[in-house]
């Protein structure tokens, strides 16, 4: 009884599911009611040529007839029967056409409002991305290089313009991006999103909306909110300031980012390793000589393996060695020009002196490897970097 309820007030409150409904009644109504005419009208015991004999033939007849299809098996011979037969045509091309016109419509309608973020989601186990900035597509762009196993679902809340959306949408295909347009802030947008079975909720410094000037106060209060609403996943934050961090500490926020370059990356770590991004903070945070440091190279390592120096770190000073990076040495400038140079060479040179500095000639994208390979040879400009 309680399941009949509640499935009729979903009825009533859903005007769409209420008006499709009531249309596919009267087709069947109609349908109905055309075959019991036609049998009554075309009736097989005065007429011989008569071939709608049965009421299930005259439901085959109106459903071929008001579809359009008119396969010619059935068909009526009696001037009456013939009457009937424009009436059901007439009428039944109206409706069944009004029917097909609104289940277009409807399909429409929908995919306007997914564009313009109208819609409500319904998913469940997806990631919510409140608010928008450099820092979102780094997020995304990590979601696509470190796939799922399964699709993942992201559902983006902010106020950019809708074709905006669509160069995102258009940009990360291989991510299921959903769209509600609107303020984070507001409990009401946050419900749309299905927020409270989301399994990740990252609220970013926002500086999608034109109208109002990026704040932490919006952040602060959106997590606030979320908190109120007692979501299952965990929220992770990006502030502008970390002056506002006591304001937004709370159980169900597991990771605070301060908004820089690096914060994007640690917030779209999060979104596949939750305790990641809290390890890197405490990490580089660490002042208790457990966190990150550079070692200098013993000389005797210098042109011997990786592995053997992580082999004698870890055995002999109980450090991890997670990489190396190579500092590039450095020229001055009389190392490159000399004193028998033009007059060209010399003015250089005399203002290179003048400014004290110095030259190196490595890409600083090269110089930095991550647990390189075993057999990777340490060079004299090598520098450690162990935990």
């Amino acid at each position: 009884m309680h399941k009949h309820n509640s499935f009729l007030k979903f009825i009533h409150s859903n005007k769409r599911v209420f008006d499709f409904l009531k249309i596919a009644l009267l087709i069947v109504l109609f349908i109905l009611i055309g075959a019991t005419a036609i049998t009554i009208f075309e009736p097989s015991s005065i007429n011989q040529d008569v071939n709608i004999k049965s009421v299930f033939d005259g439901i085959w007849w109106t459903i071929v007839t008001i579809t359009t299809v008119g396969y010619g098996d059935y068909y009526p011979v009696t001037f009456a029967g013939r009457i009937i037969g424009i009436v059901i045509i007439i009428s039944g091309f109206i409706i069944f056409s009004t029917f097909t016109a609104y289940i277009a419509s409807s399909f429409i309608d929908q995919k306007i409002k997914e564009r313009k973020g109208l819609n409500k989601i319904k998913l469940k186990n997806h990631i919510v991305l409140c608010g928008w900035n450099h820092s979102a597509n780094r997020i995304l762009k990590f979601l696509v290089e470190h796939n799922y196993a399964n699709p993942v679902t992201v559902v983006l809340i902010n106020e950019l313009e809708e074709n905006t959306i669509s160069t995102i949408m258009n940009n990360y295909e291989q991510i299921d991006i959903k769209f509600i347009c609107g303020d984070f802030t507001n409990q009401d947008i946050l419900n749309r999103a299905n927020i409270k079975e989301a399994t990740q909720i990252i609220i970013l410094f926002d500086e999608s909306c034109k109208d109002a000037t990026p704040s932490d106060e919006r952040t602060i209060i959106a997590a606030h909110n979320i908190s109120f609403l007692k979501v299952q996943g965990k929220i992770n934050l990006q502030l502008r300031h970390e002056k506002y961090i006591p304001s937004v500490q709370r159980n169900k926020i597991q990771n605070i980012v301060i908004y820089e370059d690096i914060g994007g990356d640690i917030l779209a770590s999060s979104t596949l390793n939750p305790t990641i991004p809290n390890f890197i903070q405490n990490l580089v945070r660490s002042n208790e000589g457990s966190g990150l440091k550079e070692y200098k190279i013993p000389s005797e390592f210098i042109h011997s393996t990786f592995i053997k120096l992580f082999d004698y770190l870890k055995k002999e000073k109980g450090l991890v060695l997670i990489g190396v990076v190579t500092v590039p040495p450095e020229f001055s400038i009389e190392d490159i020009l000399s004193d028998d140079s033009s007059n060209i060479d010399q003015f250089i040179k005399q203002q290179f002196q003048q400014s004290t500095k110095k030259i190196n000639f490595l890409n600083q994208n090269d110089n930095v490897k991550i647990k390189p390979k075993d057999d990777y040879i340490i060079d004299e400009n090598d520098i450690a970097i162990v935990i």
